[in-house]
């Protein structure tokens, strides 16, 4: 049976500058309080669940979203009736044993997220987050990141939630394409609808025109202002594309599916890449 959450708290854990973990302290019926540490990554997978959820209420009629609002703040207000102390005993002393090595969302629906949390001690946990609970529990999180003198990790955490990174590639001489992949279980890669091959045309300190891109799944739609975004957050995240983030290029972007559950395999993700080359140089010509 999944915990359910009646209060929240979260504080930080740190050695120097470095993040370690986030605690995040919940109580659930009967009073039974649960403190879990969240690393960067699983904290990075939460959070994307979350934002998930949220970016839908806009996409609410008028009169849903003031029920909606109306019934969150009452939540809300319920849940700082009931939230859990973390001691500095707890934290500096914290149980390795509930350090959540992993994270996946089993389900969701239009009022409830459950979470499956796979502790160091070998136990899973199933956490269920009710939808009008999620925008506290991400404002609790994020403060607390912050009160840790740490606002520049919860800055960059809040531009990676909305796309993930497939490929990253690079053209070389002769044709070649040489890439990084990255790997994202289904869950997360269900959250997302689009797949885009970005590809960015930039000039370099030899004067030669160079080519590198990438492919993503995103919840934006090309030829939105959400994608171009997207498309310079880019530079900052991927070591391929890093080389760009202070250089002029120009970025041209292919829609290459927006069916949620295609899947596309590297060499076709490198031939989009390859064929988006082709029209830009063909273009110019």
């Amino acid at each position: 049976m999944a915990i359910t959450i009646m209060g929240i708290n979260a504080g930080v854990i740190r050695q120097d500058k470095n993040f370690i973990a986030l605690a995040l302290k919940i109580k659930a019926p009967r009073s039974k309080e649960l403190l879990f540490f969240l690393p960067t990554l699983v904290l990075k997978d939460l959070l994307i669940a979350l934002e998930f959820r949220i970016s839908q209420i806009p996409t609410l009629s008028a009169d849903d979203r003031s029920h909606y609002e109306k019934l969150r703040d009452k939540a809300v207000q319920k849940m700082h009736q009931n939230i859990p102390t973390i001691s500095r005993e707890e934290l500096e002393h914290a149980d390795v044993n509930m350090r959540v090595n992993t994270l996946a969302l089993l389900q969701h629906d239009a009022n409830t997220m459950t979470f499956a949390l796979n502790l160091q001690s070998g136990k899973t946990v199933e956490l269920t987050v009710d939808l009008l609970q999620i925008e506290l529990l991400i404002t609790v999180m994020i403060h607390a990141i912050n009160n840790a003198d740490m606002r520049e990790l919860a800055v960059r955490m809040s531009s990676i939630l909305d796309f993930l990174p497939l490929y990253d590639v690079d053209y070389r001489d002769g044709g070649n394409l040489e890439y990084d992949s990255y790997d994202h279980p289904a869950w997360k890669r269900n959250l997302f609808v689009h797949h885009l091959a970005v590809l960015y045309r930039y000039t370099d300190a030899d004067g030669k025109v160079q080519f590198c891109g990438t492919v993503i799944k995103t919840r934006s739609k090309p030829g939105t202002k959400e994608v171009e975004g997207i498309s310079r957050r880019l530079l900052d995240v991927s070591p391929r594309l890093n080389k760009l983030a202070n250089m002029p290029s120009q970025v041209l972007v292919r829609a290459l599916s927006s069916d949620k559950n295609k899947t596309f395999s590297a060499d076709a993700c490198m031939q989009a890449l390859y064929q988006l080359q082709q029209n830009a140089e063909k273009a110019k010509a």
